[in-house]
């Protein structure tokens, strides 16, 4: 009966054991975003973009949810770093994901996702027009050594 009654509580801690396992495995999976997610929103951009590239790999085996806001926040990251051609990159592959997936991003994403589009728009404007009656700056001419005469 001894014997009985500890096997029982062995196998329950066992099954408790490995249910902990696998629901903490199953948290930790979207970590890497959540890590970058939490440097970006504490405005440490240049480490979340550093957790964010050292993670990148990971996506291949992410969901759509954690693609949208890998994408999200790296391209945010890179928006707020001044490096417009990666922002682009990454933003645009977070709305290829919500297109797909239109519940991929929660409404606070989405909209995080749409002012940094707009954003992004504003910091890359198109090369100002020049104007024909502007003048423009010339070096000054060369002094002659010797004065002519």
């Amino acid at each position: 009966m001894c014997s009985v009654a500890v096997t029982s509580r062995l196998r329950t801690g066992f099954l408790t054991l490995a249910a902990s396992a696998l629901l903490l495995a199953s948290a930790c999976g979207g970590r890497f975003v959540t890590r970058g997610t939490t440097l970006y929103e504490s405005a440490h951009y240049v480490e979340a973009a550093e957790v964010f590239e050292r993670t990148e790999a990971r996506l291949a085996n992410a969901s759509n949810s954690e693609r949208a806001r890998f994408g999200l926040y790296r391209g945010a990251t890179f928006l707020k770093l001044g490096d417009t051609a990666h922002a682009t990159r990454w933003l645009g592959y977070s709305r290829s994901v919500v297109k797909s997936d239109p519940d991929a991003l929660g409404s606070d994403e989405l909209a995080l996702l749409d002012a940094s589009l707009k954003a992004l728009g504003r910091a890359s404007p198109a090369a100002p027009e020049r104007k024909e009656d502007s003048e423009v700056a010339t070096a000054p001419r060369a002094v002659d050594a010797a004065p002519t005469q």
